[in-house]
């Protein structure tokens, strides 16, 4: 299955919950309901626009491989322990 393949479902679903949502009696028994494939609605929406976005990898700051670095290298036990 290609990325238009998938793209082509999730707008597929997207329609069906949006048939679901305008059929569904607005009553205070329903509100949950409404609220569920309102919420799921929105998911597949956001699931849809991070696909055609293709996001790239985060790439980590550099600030975090000195952060690493420092805890391999010491990790503050020596001075608890009084070996300084």
């Amino acid at each position: 299955m290609n990325k238009q393949e998938i793209l082509n479902y999730l707008k597929l679903i997207e329609s069906e919950l949006t048939d679901a949502y305008n059929v569904t009696p607005d009553t205070s028994e329903n509100s949950d309901t409404l609220y569920y494939i309102d919420n799921t609605k929105d998911l597949v929406n956001e699931l849809a626009t991070n696909i055609e976005e293709e996001q790239e990898e985060p790439i980590p700051h550099e600030d975090l491989y000195k952060e690493k670095e420092l805890k391999h290298f010491a990790d503050g036990e020596g001075r608890l322990k009084g070996r300084n």
